[in-house]
C-alpha cells in the first residue's frame, strides 16, 4: 500500500506516540516548551500500565532520598496528594485519579489529545520519519510531524520505521512473565485485620501481611516453606482444587489511597504466553485471567473474614507488560553498568531499583548500596532515548535502550516518567536550535529539568 496517498489527518511539532507514563510527561515536558504537541493513545485514557494496567504502587527507585528526577512527577504528587489519592510517600495511588491528574494536566500545557487511535505503520525517507499511520474510527490516514517520540511501551513505531531491536532473555529468548490485575472492593479489613493477627499467633509467623491504620500489603509464595503467615491457606486451598498453583505462584495486593475497603492486586501472572507483541497471548491470558480472578474471589469470600462481601471492582484493560522490545539507541544500558553504578555527563535519571526478573522463580537481584565514588546509584545518560539511525526519533519509557536485565531494573514508573519528561524536552530543544535530537547535549536537557524543578541527588 502506498502510505504517502493517505489524507493528512493532522500534523504538529512534536508527535508523541503512547499515552502511557512516558508519553504523558514527554507530552506535556514538549508543550510547556511551547511546542505544538499532538499525543496519540490507543484507548481513552492517559497513564497507560499505571492507570489502564491498575499497576500500582509506583516502586521507590533504591536512590536514597527517592529523588523524582522530574518536575512533572513532583507536580503530579502534589495534585494527587491535594485529591486525597496518593500515600504522602507517593507511592501508593489511585489509578482512577490518577488518569484524570494527567489529562488535566495535558491540556492545561495545550496538548493536543488524539484517543482511540492506533499506529500501524511509519513512513521513513533518508533515515527520517515523515509521519505514522494512524487507524481509527475515521479509517486510516496520516500524522505528519517534525520530531517524533515512541512511547509505545513495545516501540512500536520505531520497529515500524525500521529500527533494530532486541526482544526476550538472552538465555531462553523468552519476555518476562505478564500479570493481569484487578480490583477488589468491599473489603472489611477491620476484620481481615484480626484475622491476620490470630494466624500470626497461630502460626509464629510474621511476615506476609502488614496492615497498618491506612495501608495494607499483603503477599504469599508458592513454597511450602515460605515465611509468610498465609501461605497456608493458599496451600490447603490447592490440595482441596479451590486454587490452582499457578493461581498464587505470585500473589500480592496493596491498599489505594482514598477508597475505603478496597485493595489492588498484583496478579494473576502468566509464565507460558509472555510475548506482549502477539495478540493472541494478550487475548489467551485477558481470557484466562479472568477465570484465575473469579477463583480468587471465591477463595477470599470463603476463608477471609471480611471478604464475605467483596466484589470485583475493576479488572485491568492492559496487560500488565513487564518487558518486550528493548529498541537499540546510541548508547545501550547494560547490567554491569548498573552493578558499577555508572555515571555519565548526559545523565537524566537516577535509579538503583533491582534487577527485577520474574518468572516461576522470582529473581530479584538487589543492586546493593556501595559503590567507588560513594554515590549508590546508576545513571541513565540521554544517549538511551536517540533511536539509532534516525534523525528525528526518540524513544521513552520501559522499551528505551537497555539490554534485557537492565530493562529489568528500568522498567518503574518513576523511570518511564523521568525520560518522558527528558525526552520531551530534548525534541522542543532540537526544534529551537535547528539541531537534530541526537546534537543536543543530555547535560543540558537535564539543567532544563532541573531549572524545572526536577531533583536528582548531589545535584
Amino acid at each position: 500500500m502506498d502510505f504517502d496517498r493517505l489524507p493528512v489527518y493532522d500534523a504538529a511539532d512534536i508527535v508523541v506516540c503512547g499515552g502511557g507514563t512516558a508519553g504523558a510527561f514527554a507530552a506535556i515536558a514538549a508543550a510547556r516548551e511551547r511546542k505544538n504537541v499532538l499525543l496519540i493513545e490507543q484507548l481513552g485514557m492517559l497513564g497507560g500500565s499505571a492507570t489502564a494496567g491498575l499497576v500500582t504502587p509506583l516502586m521507590h527507585s533504591g536512590v536514597p532520598g527517592n529523588p523524582y528526577c522530574s518536575a512533572i512527577g513532583e507536580e503530579v504528587q502534589k495534585r494527587m496528594l491535594a485529591l486525597g489519592a496518593s500515600s504522602e510517600n507517593g507511592r501508593a495511588f489511585d489509578p482512577m485519579m490518577l488518569r484524570i491528574v494527567l489529562e488535566k494536566m495535558c491540556r492545561e500545557a495545550g496538548v493536543r489529545i488524539l484517543y482511540h487511535t492506533f499506529i500501524p505503520e511509519a513512513i521513513v525517507k533518508n533515515g527520517r520519519v515523515e509521519a505514522v499511520v494512524i487507524a481509527n474510527k475515521a479509517g486510516l490516514s496520516q500524522v505528519k510531524g517534525k520530531i517524533f517520540i515512541d512511547c509505545t511501551g513495545d516501540g512500536d513505531v520505531c520497529v515500524r520505521a525500521g529500527a533494530n531491536y532486541r526482544q526476550g532473555n538472552p538465555e531462553t529468548g523468552k519476555n518476562q512473565p505478564m500479570s493481569l490485575r484487578y480490583i477488589v472492593e468491599n473489603v472489611d479489613l477491620k476484620r481481615f485485620r484480626a484475622y491476620v493477627e490470630e494466624k500470626k499467633k497461630e502460626t509464629g509467623i510474621s511476615a506476609g501481611v502488614d496492615i497498618g491504620e491506612d495501608g495494607v500489603y499483603a503477599y504469599v509464595e508458592c513454597d511450602p516453606q515460605a515465611d509468610s503467615v498465609l501461605n497456608g491457606c493458599f496451600l490447603e486451598a490447592v490440595e482441596k482444587g479451590e486454587l490452582l498453583q499457578e493461581d498464587f505462584l505470585y500473589w500480592q495486593g496493596f491498599y489505594i489511597p482514598g477508597r475505603k475497603g478496597c485493595l489492588a492486586f498484583n496478579c494473576p501472572e502468566f509464565f507460558d504466553h509472555v510475548d506482549g507483541t502477539d495478540p493472541r497471548h494478550l487475548t489467551c491470558n485477558q481470557l484466562e485471567g479472568k477465570e484465575r480472578i473469579l477463583r480468587h474471589l471465591a477463595f477470599y469470600r470463603k476463608h477471609f473474614p471480611g471478604f464475605e462481601n467483596a466484589c470485583i471492582g475493576d479488572i485491568a484493560v492492559l496487560m500488565g507488560i513487564r518487558e518486550t522490545r528493548e529498541i537499540e539507541t546510541e548508547k545501550m544500558l547494560d547490567a554491569g553498568e548498573l552493578w558499577g553504578k555508572k555515571k555519565c555527563p548526559d545523565m537524566i535519571c537516577q535509579s538503583n531499583y533491582p534487577i527485577d526478573v520474574h518468572g516461576r522463580v522470582l529473581s530479584n537481584q538487589f543492586l546493593g548500596d556501595q559503590a567507588d565514588d560513594g554515590k549508590p546509584w546508576y545513571d541513565i545518560p540521554y544517549g538511551c532515548l536517540v533511536v539509532r539511525g534516525f534523525e528525528n526519533l526518540l524513544v521513552a519509557g520501559r522499551c528505551a535502550g537497555a539490554d534485557f536485565y537492565a530493562q529489568a531494573s528500568i522498567r518503574i514508573q518513576e523511570t518511564a516518567r523521568s525520560t518522558g519528561e527528558a525526552a520531551g524536552i530534548a525534541a522542543a530543544m532540537a526544534l529551537e536550535k535547528g539541531k537534530t535530537p541526537r546534537e543536543i547535549d543530555g547535560a543540558q536537557i537535564r539543567k532544563r529539568m532541573m531549572e524545572n524543578g526536577a531533583v536528582y541527588a548531589n545535584e
